[in-house]
């Protein structure tokens, strides 16, 4: 949250535009009154109203919009309570997410493979493997990942290796690798999509 606070680039949730909102207001009463005995004050007003507009921008990306619906009277208000889409759209990845994966530097090279089986019922007929590669990871938050991967309904096994800062997931699926990554960005924060191809996929921890 609040990442990138001035940029009008990405996606923002619901309850960081609301706080936005607020912080604007707040700093905008008080420089305008401090600005009675300060004049010079008044320049704060500036940056402020590029945070709010950026905030705005990526509130309307993140409902599938451009940026500019923000200036229709009263669509700052409905910002406030539109959920946005649940998958990644043309202006980055879900924002919303159950955990967030923070990146620890690892102190040393680490050599594993573990296979566990994630047994699902009532499975269509397609079966897909995937490789996921996941860049600037240690072991602690590839745990993670891998917790994550197993609460997907149409994960059927998982197979994995870590060496130094990368890991290569082996996924078998059902349905697409698009679907794979779409369905995963939903419920895990704090990733880069690098690429997608049917069969391979590239993530980096932030």
């Amino acid at each position: 949250m609040f990442n990138n606070i001035f940029s009008f680039d990405g996606r923002i949730r619901r309850l960081e535009y609301g706080i936005s909102v607020i912080i604007f207001y707040l700093l905008y009463f008080v420089t305008m009154s401090s600005s009675r005995n300060f004049p010079v004050l008044r320049l704060a007003f500036i940056p402020l109203l590029w945070f709010l507009w950026a905030q705005g921008a990526k509130r309307c990306h993140d409902v599938g919009n451009n940026g500019w619906w923000q200036i229709i009277p009263f669509y700052g208000l409905w910002m406030l309570f539109d959920e946005g889409q649940n998958y990644s759209n043309d202006y980055g990845v879900n924002p919303k997410a159950q955990t967030k994966l923070q990146y620890t530097t690892a102190n040393a090279e680490v050599t594993e493979t573990v296979t566990r089986r994630v047994v699902h019922d009532n499975f269509p007929l397609v079966d897909n493997t995937t490789n996921l590669e996941v860049r600037n990871v240690n072991y602690s938050n590839l745990q993670e990942v891998l917790r994550q991967l197993r609460s997907l309904n149409f994960v059927k096994s998982l197979s994995y290796e870590i060496i130094t800062s990368t890991a290569s997931i082996t996924v078998k699926h059902d349905n697409t690798s698009q679907y794979l990554v779409d369905e995963f960005i939903k419920i895990a924060d704090g990733i880069n999509v690098l690429e997608v191809t049917q069969g391979n996929i590239i993530i980096k921890i932030k």
